[in-house]
């Protein structure tokens, strides 16, 4: 595997690699089992496969999360030479964002509820590492988690405007055997957050098996204060899987989507109704 840390040395590597289809999965590192998913399905759609490890600061609405987030690069290496992965970018936020050629897409639909009402500019600073990353890459097929529903919707609606030739490509959510949703935060949790963590998911499962259009609004609620007796939330709703709007008929299909707080640790998580 080789490693790269400058933008001109990942240039030329690329620039070798030209004939290469290229499967590309973004990642913060403390690299998980649901990570190695998303590295897998791109060695199956391409021939080249690239992984970046950034803790991207622009994406972070919480200084005290930033300092907090776990990272590791030493043992993500290792893991990703065991996964065969072709080159991994590891670059500096200083280089990375000189000569920054920024770009303002407004999804205002989409950007405004759920995550990003509760986390102002968290997609910004999304969408433009990925405007960096994407240029700078090319990649044929990028590769994104079911857990950031949104995020992957934001994402495939900004490589439809802006790079057409890049397929992002959704990869189903991998969950511990508790159920928990696999995160690189899930290491903040402490012993007694872990033991209670599992009743998220237990609470989506009780929302599918109990959805009725009709009884919309009352299931939320419910669900809501499902949650508030051993966590934290911040919101519980059911939207549209495609607009996230939350109008509609029985025939559209309809996804629940919950964040809460387990101590000072924010976790998400979503599931399909229908």
């Amino acid at each position: 595997m080789q490693i790269v840390y400058k933008k001109d040395d990942l240039n030329k590597t690329l620039d070798l690699k030209s004939s290469k289809i290229i499967g590309f999965v973004p990642t913060m590192g403390t690299l998980h089992n649901g990570h190695l998913s998303l590295i897998r399905a791109a060695g199956k759609k391409s021939n080249f496969t690239i992984v970046s490890i950034f803790v991207n600061p622009t994406q972070f609405n919480s200084k005290e999360d930033l300092k907090n987030y776990p990272y590791n690069l030493e043992k993500d290496i290792t893991i990703l030479k065991k996964e065969k992965v072709d080159l991994l970018f590891v670059p500096e936020y200083s280089e990375l964002y000189a000569e920054e050629s920024s770009i303002n897409p407004s999804f205002k639909e989409l950007e405004n509820v759920l995550e990003g009402k509760h986390r102002e500019g968290h997609f910004e600073g999304v969408l433009r590492v990925l405007n960096i990353f994407f240029k700078l890459i090319k990649p044929n097929f990028a590769f994104f988690g079911e857990k950031d529903y949104q995020q992957y919707l934001i994402v495939k609606k900004f490589a439809l405007l802006f790079f057409k030739n890049i397929e992002i490509v959704l990869c189903p959510t991998y969950r511990e055997k508790s159920g928990l949703a696999m995160s690189s935060r899930n290491l903040r949790l402490d012993l007694k957050h872990l033991n209670q963590s599992h009743k998220l998911f237990e609470v989506l499962l009780f929302c599918k098996s109990n959805f009725e259009l009709s009884k919309r609004e009352s299931l939320e609620k419910i669900c809501l204060n499902k949650i508030s007796s051993f966590s934290d939330p911040e919101y519980f709703e059911i939207r549209h899987s495609d607009d996230l709007q939350n109008n509609g008929s029985i025939d559209k299909k309809w996804r629940a989507f919950t964040a809460t707080k387990f101590g000072s640790v924010r976790l998400i998580d979503n599931i399909a109704l229908n």
